[in-house]
């Protein structure tokens, strides 16, 4: 596999500064509708995600994953013509994403109580939720 590319914040300050805020709103509210969506198992959600809300969510946890601590304020790649998902594994620790703490096939509820912040990969693979995890290009605090 190619080398891990550098991460493209190194801190949630770093992405404040570097992500007009429109950016980053239209990033949560793309979020937000796929919360807000019906779900083959588990049907149509009783509440609905705002945007407010994920922004909220992703302020509250400065970028940070719930499990892995890492840096996750980034998108998941595209082709830059076709705008198709390209393979992300290589930087999945620095993906943003929205999790229902509850899964909803479990009974979560749909709402900001039952939402945290994490990224791509402890959200597609929760056995992999390794607190200070360093692989999949995860950008960790450095200690003081």
């Amino acid at each position: 596999m190619d080398e891990i590319p550098q991460p493209l914040w190194l801190s949630f300050e770093d992405f404040l500064v570097g992500t007009p805020m429109r950016e980053i709103r239209l990033w949560c509210s793309r979020k937000a509708i796929r919360a807000n969506r019906g779900r083959l198992l588990s049907g149509h959600p009783t509440g609905r995600i705002t945007t407010d809300d994920v922004v909220a969510v992703l302020t509250a946890a400065r970028g940070r994953c719930r499990y892995c601590g890492s840096l996750a304020v980034q998108a998941a790649p595209t082709h830059p013509v076709s705008r198709k998902p390209m393979p992300w594994g290589h930087i999945g620790r620095r993906i943003g994403s929205l999790d229902h703490v509850v899964a909803r096939i479990d009974g979560g509820r749909n709402s900001v109580g039952n939402l945290c912040w994490c990224c791509h990969w402890c959200n597609t693979w929760p056995s992999e939720r390794i607190p200070g995890a360093a692989d999949h290009g995860a950008v960790q605090p450095i200690s003081s």
